[in-house]
């Protein structure tokens, strides 16, 4: 009976490495896509680096073209050497948030035409979406940051 036991112990303990394994996998699968990496270029990609940084100024900073440009290119150089980190540490949270079965959808869905050209259009979207509320977003950073101070102070 031990010896029956020892042996349920062990598959239930081997298949559950091979899940987390395949699991890990597939959030491999989903993080290496075209599509998924190209999303993440383009989370750094110099405008995006310039308008993360703008929306920390004050509303009334007047930075000419050649200089968004210059500053959103450091921030860029600067962020896409962490891009091979970033990769790993996305697939362990995939692995980690997502079950198996939405892993799968995951690689199905971003893998097919559509799926790419979402990706493709996230960050502009998202860029654009941001930046109509950046005013209101700098009033509420304003307004929020004397009891931020008074938070620290306690």
């Amino acid at each position: 009976m031990k010896t029956l036991l020892k042996t349920l112990a062990l598959l239930l303990l081997m298949t559950g490495t091979a899940q987390a394994q395949s699991r890990m996998e597939l959030a491999r699968q989903y993080v290496e896509l075209p599509a998924v990496q190209q999303m993440m270029r383009d989370m750094f990609s110099p405008e995006t680096m310039y308008l993360q940084m703008k929306a920390s100024m004050p509303a009334a900073a007047k930075i000419s073209n050649a200089k968004k440009r210059r500053i959103g290119n450091v921030m860029s150089q600067g962020m896409m050497q962490v891009l091979p980190t970033f990769n790993k540490v996305m697939i362990r949270e995939s692995a980690r948030a997502f079950t198996k079965a939405e892993l799968k959808a995951m690689v199905t869905f971003y893998s097919s035409p559509e799926g790419a050209s979402i990706l493709r259009k996230s960050t502009g979207f998202m860029n654009k979406s941001l930046a109509k509320i950046a005013p209101q977003m700098q009033a509420v950073q304003k307004a929020v940051t004397p009891a931020i101070i008074n938070i620290l102070k306690d």
